[in-house]
């Protein structure tokens, strides 16, 4: 007899899907080589810098250190290449000093100094400086909780040989503290003898308004006496992200000036400016992190861009763009060297998460790939992209080599992503794949205010969070639902997703028998005077200015509407959701009588890192579906529900 979708036969297991989920972050080359950066859920989520040897990988930062950064709380790239890759530099996860292994192989030793608050001086976006010896970063100062008001972030520079992890004073200042709220993306001219920087401003986020500024340098790196910092481009309005130096000391910035991140030429000495592509895609990805890359130049005028999230090849005279694989669809992060080589993180619905290199005229080389035992072709699901009454969401089918869901019997999953100014994944996913080949539909949704369709849709959400992300996920279950994709469904997510689960559960007649939120927003009140500095006031434009409208709309306050089971899972340490708002959704869920379960993570923070957290959370979500849902889930452990 044909087993229930979501109950067939999978060897997509838990601890399979979790180990699938090595994450490869950046690259960057160091000399001939390819280095990477990559996070290990079986290390507890420590991140490694790595290197190709014969035979295997290398790794470049030892045992007991982690190159992770909290500057913004959601870091970003934390690592650097220096002494033409003889070394390298890294932020260490649990002091968030600068450290230097030099040689490789060599015991790291710190170049920063030793803060006062613990982890209070942190870096981000580092550069080398290597005709002066230095390394440039984005410096983090936290003065209290980290909460708003109590940080300061400047442009410094950190001498290499370790004058400064004694003596604070041989920290240089390039971009000094109160210049704005928050910088980005320090890049050097080809000479030396100028900085370009990012910049935006409370209540702003990165996606709102910002600016770049250019800052004169002598020859000591410093700024000139008098230098004026000048504006080139952005402003109220216009996002413009990632900038850098070409060659010919012309000045590249990614503008939405049109309502698309497009790549813009600036003259920084004439202030002429030239549209590199029209095409209407995002060529960059809204700036949750610091330090990634969304191009870089290549001989010939030509440069590695990634319009859509597709890695390609765009030629700046005549602006013809030539994708460079048909199963790549997302890129993380990328590099070149003057030669043409090139490097990318990058992923697809066919493929998994890997490093690539490309060398010219050559056919590309995988360098290491997110797993070790990638999932069976024939348990892979290919995703169908759909608009539900304007509404853009990727929709997974059940998949699996031995069995087909008839129409209007598969359960579905519908997931919501994380910002709220994010976007659904478009590389081949384990956890997906762990519920497709069980017999679910998933739906991975990008409601209104998701990036990669243009701002006018980004800026739809601002004012109305919690509203329309809710709207939009009960407009596309029902339409799902309508159409024989699904028989059922349940809804999850984590962070902004979560509060999307929770506003969605608490609105009368949705569609959903359940929900999972994943460290997700329950009152937005408490997220304002509780979470960090980055996003203290991202809800004065997302959620709009009236206060008395956060509270109808936050789940907490609706929490008499619940009628479905929810489970909640939630990390103990994390700064940005903080654990009281789980508890108290919790304790609603027990005054009003619903099924509910509250799983508490202690070490993890804002998503989970350590292997036995993510399995264990996978589990509790599975088993959780099987029980609202009617069906047996023998491979995982029965999660226990609090039941009235």
């Amino acid at each position: 007899m044909t087993p229930a979708p979501g109950s067939w036969p999978s060897p997509v297991s838990v601890a399979k899907a979790v180990a699938a989920g090595r994450s490869l972050e950046a690259v960057a080359f160091a000399g001939d080589e390819v280095w990477w950066s990559e996070g290990r859920p079986a290390e507890g989520g420590r991140i490694v810098v790595c290197r190709e040897i014969s035979g295997g990988v290398e790794d470049l930062v030892p045992e007991g250190f982690n190159a992770r950064t909290r500057v913004q709380e959601y870091g970003g790239t934390s690592w650097v290449p220096v002494a033409d890759g003889s070394a390298v530099v890294f932020a260490n996860f649990t002091d968030q000093r600068l450290y230097m292994v030099d040689p490789i192989g060599s015991a790291p030793r710190p170049i920063t100094p030793e803060p006062a608050l613990p982890a209070g001086l942190r870096y981000a976006d580092l550069l080398p400086d290597p005709a002066r010896g230095r390394v440039l970063a984005v410096q983090e100062r936290h003065e209290g909780d980290g909460t708003f008001g109590t940080v300061r972030r400047s442009v410094v520079a950190v001498p290499l040989d370790g004058a400064a992890a004694t003596d604070p004073a041989a920290i240089g200042t390039l971009v000094p503290e109160g210049t704005a709220d928050f910088l980005a993306a320090p890049r050097l001219s080809p000479a030396g003898d100028a900085l370009v920087f990012a910049s935006w401003n409370h209540p702003d986020m990165p996606w709102d308004s910002t600016v770049v500024r250019l800052v004169p340098l002598g020859r000591d790196g410093l700024p000139l006496p008098g230098g004026e910092i000048r504006t080139i481009a952005g402003g109220p309005g216009i996002s413009v992200v990632d900038p850098g130096f070409l060659s010919d000391g012309s000045v590249l910035v990614q503008s939405d000036e049109s309502g698309w991140w497009q790549p813009e030429l600036r003259d920084p000495r004439g202030g002429g400016r030239r549209r590199l592509s029209s095409i209407e895609q995002e060529f960059a990805p809204p700036q949750w992190n610091l330090g990634r890359h969304s191009w870089a130049p290549l001989p010939g005028g030509r440069l590695l861009v990634v319009p859509g999230g597709v890695p390609s090849v765009l030629d700046t005279l005549d602006e013809s763009l030539q994708p460079i694989d048909p199963d790549w669809a997302a890129c993380g992060d990328l590099a070149t060297t003057p030669t043409g080589r090139a490097a990318l993180v990058v992923g697809g619905p066919r493929i998994g998460t890997r490093v690539v290199l490309i060398e010219p005229r050559a056919t590309p080389r995988t360098v290491r790939t997110a797993s070790d035992d990638p999932l069976p072709a024939a348990y892979l699901p290919v995703p169908e992209h759909r608009t539900i009454d304007g509404v853009h969401v990727l929709v997974y089918p059940p998949t699996h080599p031995e069995h087909t869901a008839a129409p209007g019997t598969a359960p579905l999953v519908m997931t919501v992503h994380g910002g709220p100014t994010a976007a659904a994944s478009r590389s081949a996913s384990a956890q997906v794949a762990f519920f497709t080949s069980r017999g679910f539909a998933v739906a991975d949704l990008d409601y209104r205010g998701s990036t990669g369709y243009g701002r006018p849709y980004r800026d739809a959400l601002r004012g109305r969070w919690a509203e329309l992300d809710v709207a939009d996920a009960i407009t596309v279950a029902r339409g799902l639902l309508a159409d024989g994709t699904a028989g059922s469904a349940v809804i999850t997510g984590g962070s902004a997703g979560g509060l999307t689960v929770l506003g969605a559960l608490t609105t009368t007649g949705h569609p959903f028998a359940g929900g999972t939120s994943s460290y997700g927003v329950a009152d937005l009140q408490a997220l304002e005077t509780a979470t960090h500095d980055f996003e203290s006031r991202y809800l004065d434009s997302v959620a709009g200015p009236d206060h008395t409208t956060w509270t109808a709309r936050s789940p907490i306050s609706r929490a008499g509407q619940l009628s479905t089971p929810v489970l909640l899972l939630q990390g103990g340490r994390d700064p940005v959701v903080t654990p009281d708002q789980a508890e108290a959704f919790a304790a609603a869920c027990r005054e009003h009588g619903i099924a509910h379960a509250l799983v508490v993570f202690p070490d993890e923070g804002h998503g989970f890192r350590a292997a036995a957290a993510r399995i264990a959370a996978l589990e509790a979500e599975l088993s959780f579906y099987g029980q609202i849902l009617g069906f047996p889930t023998p491979d995982v452990p029965v999660l226990e529900l609090t039941r009235p």
